[in-house]
């Protein structure tokens, strides 16, 4: 697909940002309902640009990369909402465009994802500014209350500006990547790269602490209800 036809306008540029900002917010800041989760997230990036079941097969391959970095406690865990998103947005974007597209999509979204992880850091660090000296804060309520806002507006305007920096990128870079056709070594790299790729993931899935063996079965229904919703989507 030529760059020229990339489903990707104006509008659905600053939707995607928009969405990037929220999605950013949901995974400590407010409201916590997963929707961040790249098998959410990825799925959206693709719908916005037309393509829903794209979306969600990036989605769920990142989402079996990032079970190993639960996102709680201190420690690191790639920024899994703006990543999602645009890995999603990325793969829809190439008109599903083969092994080569998807390898792109899937390495945008860890990139941006880990990318993301360290601005949540920075916000951090920012966030106990925000907050001292704790003696103001605890005489007047009020002025709590109005740094907590202009905190999530600050985590806000991080997975917005992820979002700006990285989606036309990484939805060009993944149409130019995609498999003209079948055979010759373009095809063969990507599918090599693809195969990487899926096998990457199911080891990180495998070695979760979060399943045990007794979970695996369900987590196999959950894969097949999800294939059938896409395959119904498509």
């Amino acid at each position: 697909m030529p760059l020229t036809e990339i489903p990707l306008d104006a509008v659905r540029w600053l939707v995607l940002v928009g969405l990037g900002g929220l999605l950013g917010l949901d995974a400590v800041s407010w409201p916590q309902v997963m929707v961040s989760r790249p098998l959410v997230s990825g799925t959206v990036g693709g719908w916005v640009l037309g393509d829903p079941a794209a979306g969600f097969l990036v989605g769920a391959l990142l989402e079996l990369l990032s079970l190993r970095f639960p996102p709680f406690g201190a420690t690191r865990y790639p920024d899994a909402g703006p990543a999602g998103l645009i890995a999603g947005a990325a793969y829809a974007g190439a008109g599903n465009g083969g092994p080569g597209a998807l390898v792109v999509a899937l390495i945008a979204g860890w990139a941006v994802g880990w990318i993301g992880s360290a601005s949540v850091h920075w916000r951090r660090k920012l966030n106990a500014r925000i907050v001292t000296p704790t003696e103001t804060l605890a005489s007047d309520p009020r002025t709590l209350e109005r740094r907590h806002r202009w905190a999530l507006r600050l985590d806000a305007l991080r997975g917005a500006a992820l979002t700006a920096g990285f989606l036309f990128p990484a939805v060009a870079i993944a149409t130019l990547s995609a498999d003209a056709g079948a055979g010759g070594p373009r095809a063969v790299i990507g599918a090599a790269a693809l195969v990487t790729a899926l096998a990457s993931a199911a080891g990180a899935g495998g070695r979760t602490a979060s399943f045990g063996l007794r979970g695996w079965p369900l987590i196999l229904v959950g894969a097949a209800i999800g294939v059938l919703l896409a395959w119904g989507i498509a």
